[in-house]
């Protein structure tokens, strides 16, 4: 009697605690929904992101391996920025707002197409470039990264700790944290002139962290934070 006592209480519980997580489910979902009535956007084009680069730029560098430089990094921002938002954003949030990114090379062919560099995109009104895009709403990037020293004087300044936190164990100096420059990051989803969405973070790069990686992890950030 014991027993099927129990398990017809253990048969209550389960079902109670199904029944509420169902309802937890449904609560969560119809905030999902309101939030993407919200927005009302279905397609968004990723425009190529501003990367401007300041401070201590380094010495031996010319200016056209400069310029190559900044090209290389802007096209891996952009390609990094884009595969983020399509296979990394709340995939429960995607499945129900259901929106579409246009591909990086549509957006890309359909500028030059019109004329417009990466350059002259960055001074045009969002909105117009939304209508001559064809989509809902853009998403703007820009990142500026302020250069503090090379990576080969980072190491540098790393060894010469290190030789200190072993002559004087106490000196509690960092260690691999030299870093090689800041970057200050800020995007936002535009639509019809307004910014129905946007964030700002801080991050940084060392002789240990290049500039790739601290894209890739600026990219996932923006993300996962991404309303769509």
């Amino acid at each position: 009697m014991k027993q099927v006592l129990l398990l017809s209480l253990s048969i209550i519980m389960i079902t109670s605690c199904a029944r509420r997580r169902a309802m937890e489910q449904e609560m969560t979902n119809q905030m999902l929904m309101q939030r993407i009535r919200q927005y009302d956007i279905r397609t968004i084009a990723v425009l190529p992101a501003q990367l401007e680069i300041t401070g201590n730029i380094p010495k031996k560098l010319t200016t056209e391996q400069f310029e190559d430089l900044k090209k290389r990094n802007t096209q891996f921002l952009n390609q990094s920025l884009y595969n983020d938002l399509l296979q990394f954003a709340n995939a429960r949030v995607r499945y129900y707002s259901q929106v579409q990114f246009q591909s990086i090379d549509r957006t890309l062919s359909l500028l030059k197409e019109k004329g417009i560099t990466d350059s002259a995109g960055w001074s045009m009104d969002p909105a117009a470039l939304s209508e001559l895009l064809g989509v809902d709403a853009v998403v703007v990037t820009k990142i500026t990264q302020k250069h503090i020293m090379s990576a080969e004087a980072a190491a540098g300044v790393d060894v010469i700790g290190g030789i200190l936190r072993q002559t004087i164990p106490r000196a509690n100096l960092p260690v691999n944290e030299v870093r090689t420059s800041d970057m200050y990051v800020s995007c936002s989803l535009v639509k019809k002139g307004f910014s129905m969405w946007s964030t700002r973070f801080t991050n940084q790069t060392d002789w240990n962290y290049p500039f790739q990686n601290s894209i890739q992890h600026v990219t996932t950030a923006i993300a996962n934070q991404f309303p769509l």
